[in-house]
């Protein structure tokens, strides 16, 4: 219905925009900062290889040479 001073003010759709658009910011946001926060899994944050071959070698558990050898092999990666 149309007013003498324009059309009808009544409740229209027009908020629903700002408010998806500010929801899908807000879910991009959040995933962004959570993928920043979170490491990759993929990411091995344990010991160092070489840490545990020296560990290894320590305990006496391999001796020099099989030492030497596999700390050659992980040192080319």
């Amino acid at each position: 219905m149309s007013h003498w001073y324009g059309p009808d003010p009544g409740f229209g759709l027009w908020w629903i925009f700002p408010l998806v658009f500010g929801t899908l910011w807000l879910l991009l946001i959040g995933l962004l900062l959570w993928r920043l926060r979170w490491p990759d899994p993929r990411q091995g944050d344990g010991p160092d290889a070489v840490a545990v071959l020296r560990d290894r070698f320590a305990r006496g558990e391999i001796d020099a040479e099989e030492y030497e050898q596999r700390r050659r092999l992980l040192e080319r990666r």
